[in-house]
């Protein structure tokens, strides 16, 4: 009995230093860059969205590692195509500046803009738009899971 415990005990101790190697080895220490400056800018930036009533969808929302296209519509406050907007587009990890990318967007139509965008990597991505038009510049973040393997559809 004193053997299996003390068998328990080890594999545990050698779980939780394997974790602790994992995650030091893996996560390069920025959660966000600039966290003091985005904070104050936070109240700023929510009343100036909320003034130009700007939005963005994601169409083709079920991504794969790998390449993967993409359509952005641009959307004004009365729910209408942004004209003559200039738009940026990044792909980041949330835990990591590693895997920092920029694309190419192209104007398909008014207030649509498409991309290729390459996801090395499966898991948690984030999409970055950024939004100039008429003097005004937004800055948009969405969130998506990157499936592995080939797409279904």
């Amino acid at each position: 009995m004193k053997l299996l415990i003390t068998l328990v005990i080890i594999i545990g101790i050698a779980a939780v230093a394997g974790s602790i190697v994992v995650g030091l080895k893996s996560f390069d220490g920025t959660v966000t860059e600039n966290p003091y400056e985005k904070g104050l800018l936070w109240d700023d930036v929510q009343e100036k969205m909320n003034d130009l009533g700007w939005s963005i969808e994601i169409h083709g929302k079920e991504f794969t590692a790998g390449d993967n296209d993409v359509l952005i519509s641009i959307l004004d406050k009365n729910n209408l195509p942004l004209a003559l907007a200039e738009v940026t587009l990044r792909i980041s990890r949330p835990a990591t500046a590693t895997f920092n990318q920029y694309f190419d967007i192209i104007q398909v139509g008014n207030g649509v803009f498409s991309a290729r965008l390459n996801f090395p990597l499966f898991g948690y991505w984030d999409i970055g738009v950024h939004v100039s038009s008429g003097g005004d510049t937004l800055y948009f973040e969405k969130r998506v899971f990157i499936n592995k393997g080939e797409r279904t559809s």
